[in-house]
C-alpha cells in the first residue's frame, strides 16, 4: 500500500466522492492496466498524444524490474496507473537523447505511460503518482527522472513540468523499422534529483505550445524548456551559462 483516501468521480455532471487505494500491481494484474489504456485511447480525439504499450512489452519490462503504481476505486477497479521503467544501458534509454554521461545511465528512471480514467480526471493523480514514484526511486539510489510527452498533450506536459522536469530535447520517437521517419513528436524532459541548480541566465524566450519548429530551433541552440503557463498555453525557454 502506497496511499489511500477519498477521490472525486464525475457522474452525469455530478461529483461523487469515493474511497481509493494506491499500490504497486503484480504482473498477473497487468491486464487491468492494458484495459484502462485501451479505454483511454479509444476516447482520445487526437490519438497521436498516446503511444500504446503492448501487454507483452509491459510484462517483459516488469520481469526486468519495471514497476506500475495502480490506483483503484472502492470497487477495486483500476482508475489510473503510472508505469516506471529502469532502462540501464539499453539503447532506449532517454539519457542518450539528452547526452547524459555514460556513467549516469544506470541512475536513470523512465517515467513511462501515465493514464487516468476520464471519470476521475481533475484529482491530480498524475502529480500524486509522480511524487510517490520520485521518492521511491530516490530512496533506491536513482538520480535522473526522464520521460517523453507529446507537445499536443498540454495537461500532461503541465503536470510533468510543475513537478520539476525541464524540456531538454524535442524529437520524433517510436518510429517503425519500415519507416524510420514516421515517429511521433515528443518532448524529452529531465530532472536531476541531486542537483537542480542552474547557472547564470543568458537569454530567455516565450513560445506558443503549438509552434513546434520554433521550439525545436530553440532547443537545438541550447535553450531549455523551463516554465509552462496554463492560461496562455505558452512555454518559457531559457539559456544558461
Amino acid at each position: 500500500m502506497i496511499a489511500k483516501g477519498v477521490i472525486n468521480r464525475r457522474v452525469d455532471g455530478f461529483v461523487v466522492p469515493e474511497n481509493y487505494t494506491m499500490r504497486f500491481i503484480f504482473p498477473n494484474e497487468l491486464r487491468y492496466a492494458v484495459d484502462l489504456e485501451n479505454h483511454v485511447y479509444d476516447n482520445l480525439p487526437d490519438k497521436q498524444v498516446l503511444y500504446k504499450d503492448t501487454y507483452e512489452e509491459m510484462h517483459e519490462d516488469m520481469e526486468s524490474g519495471a514497476k506500475i503504481i495502480g490506483v483503484f476505486n472502492e470497487s477495486e477497479k483500476m482508475i489510473a496507473y503510472r508505469y516506471i521503467g529502469f532502462p540501464g544501458k539499453n539503447s532506449k534509454n532517454l539519457a542518450y537523447d539528452i547526452s547524459l554521461p555514460e556513467n549516469q545511465m544506470d541512475k536513470v528512471v523512465h517515467l513511462e505511460t501515465t493514464l487516468v480514467h476520464p471519470d476521475y480526471r481533475g484529482n491530480s493523480l498524475q502529480s500524486v503518482t509522480l511524487q510517490h514514484a520520485a521518492a521511491m526511486v530516490k530512496d533506491l539510489g536513482y538520480r535522473h527522472l526522464l520521460c517523453t510527452v507529446s507537445p499536443f498533450n498540454f495537461f500532461s506536459l503541465y503536470n510533468i513540468m510543475k513537478n520539476g522536469l525541464k524540456i531538454k530535447a524535442l524529437k520524433k520517437k517510436y518510429s517503425t523499422a519500415e519507416n524510420p521517419s514516421d515517429g511521433l513528436w515528443r518532448f524529452i524532459l529531465h530532472r536531476d534529483m541531486e542537483y537542480n541548480r542552474f547557472e547564470r541566465l543568458i537569454d530567455s524566450h516565450v513560445s506558443r505550445l503549438d509552434n513546434i519548429y520554433e521550439q525545436k530551433s530553440l532547443i537545438d541552440n541550447g535553450y531549455i524548456g523551463f516554465n509552462i503557463f496554463k492560461d496562455s498555453k505558452t512555454l518559457s525557454y531559457a539559456r544558461f551559462q
